[in-house]
């Protein structure tokens, strides 16, 4: 799918790089990219960005003509434009087109739903990819050494080997039915433009399968360009998250005051949750406590529900800071205080990691012990194996001098960067089910490891439910402004809503826009209700405080 093309004049007096326009209806449509709903088999969110205020921003889907719900972060001049669609067919394909005012802008789109229960498929992840826009965190610029094939960290003044980019083509490649990215997508570091040239990379790819992400702590951002930091001072936000969750629409976590920080969804047969490890983390404690153990009570339930459910074969959690790391960032002992206990209680299969730049896999654990060591077939009902896939494109550096005699290490692989690639595998005819691991270099071009079996034989349905019945066509979901309201914690963990406004939104008519239009600010997108405690970096001891304190109250 071609890219669209650059529109205005590349200017050295602003930030950005295109002018805003003078008259709305020449804005064009780019960075368009699809989500799943909660429900991937009937439900899904659509979105793009326009550079100027647009008249009556649509989706055509079908015969449908479905009304987008406009949002703008302050201090970033383009327009962000999501519909979400119920009461979909699973695995069907749907063609679409956007525009605005009365003109279809972009068309030839297409977009698959996700199955039902007991079919296989494929997914491909990586973490901290990056992009090679050369405007960005020059501390991310890399070269790559065909001598002995490695990515190594070089100064400023050198060009990048395209290595994220690559990287990411070769996760598509393997035709997967989406792709996720475990935190530090973009790097961008307060430079919206980085934000702006890696959707544009993924909407030939996006658009059709989604790239599903998570926050890790380079999404903590800072206003001003090229500012590389961690949410302190004048930040993108309150927790510096303005441009992730207004440019995603991420299934709802039923909290309206964090929503988009943590969600879950199901794929055919699998579970899969996001969360935010900046919440827990005790290395980068910006916004470490600020959900006041929302997250926590929410994944909590939502793992419970998916452990229930027989329709369910695997769980699998995507989260940035690493439980398991021999990496220079290490193991984070608030990761496993946080989910340790709950990992262990409802039987997670696999989890996901970043924030070290390197790949790294564990045998099946329970908590910080071995339950299972193998050569790679895991045949045992006991156990998470986590895996470390941080490096996903970003800059590769040299590790810690740690000896690599932990009982829990599996394999290792620094300075290459690659794709983490699975298959699914509900029924495998003899009463089991698989996941199929293996590690891609595009570095090598080869196989880092691969043929990594888990193999459960836990009782789960494996004969695909029936088909429910639709409505006669898919449906936008209603996005009325929303009401002042405080959260309520846990949250529905299935339902769709409006884009990731929090409890003290409100929608207002967009200063000189077009009639119609919707716009938020800084101060209403992200902040934390009257009756929230936290306050931006807290100290480690005060938050392990708070959660003695709840679980006393719990006990009680």
């Amino acid at each position: 799918m071609r890219r669209s093309a650059t529109v205005g004049l590349l200017t050295a007096s602003g930030p950005f790089l295109w002018r805003q326009l003078a008259h709305a209806q020449e804005a064009p449509v780019e960075q368009v990219h699809a989500q799943f709903g909660a429900d991937a088999a009937t439900q899904a969110a659509f979105s793009w960005m326009t550079p100027a205020a647009v008249a009556t921003p649509f989706l055509q889907l079908g015969e449908q003509r479905l009304p987008a719900t406009t949002i703008q972060y302050e201090g970033y001049p383009g327009y962000f434009h999501h519909v979400r669609v119920d009461d979909l067919l699973p695995s069907t394909d749907y063609g679409y087109a956007i525009g605005h005012g009365d003109t279809i802008r972009r068309e030839g789109f297409s977009y698959r739903t996700g199955p039902a229960p007991g079919t296989p498929f494929t997914f491909t992840a990586f973490a901290d990819q990056g992009t090679d826009f050369l405007g960005g965190d020059l501390t991310q610029v890399q070269d790559f050494d065909p001598t002995t094939l490695q990515t190594i960290a070089k100064g400023a003044d050198q060009q990048p080997p395209f290595q994220a980019t690559r990287n990411r083509d070769l996760a598509y490649s393997f035709d997967p039915a989406f792709h996720l990215v475990g935190g530090d997508t973009s790097y961008a570091n307060g430079n919206q433009d980085v934000w702006d040239e890696w959707f544009r990379g993924y909407e030939q790819y996006a658009a059709s399968r989604p790239v599903m992400p998570a926050i890790g702590n380079h999404e903590i951002e800072v206003q001003g360009v090229g500012v590389s930091g961690f949410g302190t001072g004048d930040s993108w936000g309150p927790l510096g998250y303005d441009a992730y969750r207004h440019r995603f629409a991420l299934p709802a976590n039923g909290d309206r005051e964090w929503e988009g920080c943590w969600y879950r969804f199901r794929y055919g047969s699998v579970e899969f949750i996001s969360l935010d490890n900046n919440d827990v983390n005790t290395e980068v404690t910006a916004n470490i406590g600020y959900s006041e153990g929302r997250q926590e009570a929410w994944a909590a339930e939502a793992l419970r529900a998916a452990h229930e459910d027989e329709t369910c074969d695997f769980i699998i959690v995507m989260m940035h800071q690493a439980a398991f790391s021999t990496g220079l960032h290490g193991s984070d002992q608030g990761v496993r205080d946080a989910w340790f206990e709950l990992f262990a209680t409802y039987d997670v299969d696999l989890v996901l990691q970043g924030h070290d730049h390197q790949y790294e896999r564990t045998h099946m654990m329970v908590r910080d012990e071995v339950a299972l060591a193998a050569e790679g077939d895991y045949v045992t009902d006991i156990g998470t194996m986590y895996v470390v896939c941080g490096n996903g494109g970003a800059v590769q550096r040299p590790q810690n001098p740690l000896p690599n005699e932990f009982p829990w290490q599996a394999a290792k692989s620094v300075f290459t960067v690659g794709t983490v690639k699975v298959d699914v595998v509900p029924d495998t005819g003899s009463g089991t089910k698989r996941l199929v691991l293996g590690e891609y270099s595009v570095t090598t071009g080869g196989p880092v490891e691969e043929g990594i079996v888990i193999e459960r034989t836990r009782q789960a349905a494996t004969q695909p439910a029936p088909t429910p019945t639709p409505a006669t066509t898919p449906t936008a979901t209603p996005t009325p402004t929303p009401a002042p309201t405080t959260g309520d914690g846990g949250g529905s963990t299935t339902g769709q809503s409006q884009i990731g406004q929090p409890s003290t939104t409100t929608v207002l008519p967009a200063t000189g826009g077009p009639a119609g239009i919707g716009m938020v600010g800084v101060s209403a997108l992200g902040a934390a209700a009257a009756t929230t405690a936290w306050v931006r970096g807290r100290k480690d001891e005060e938050v392990q405080e708070l959660r003695g304190q709840r679980g006393a109250a719990e006990e009680e």
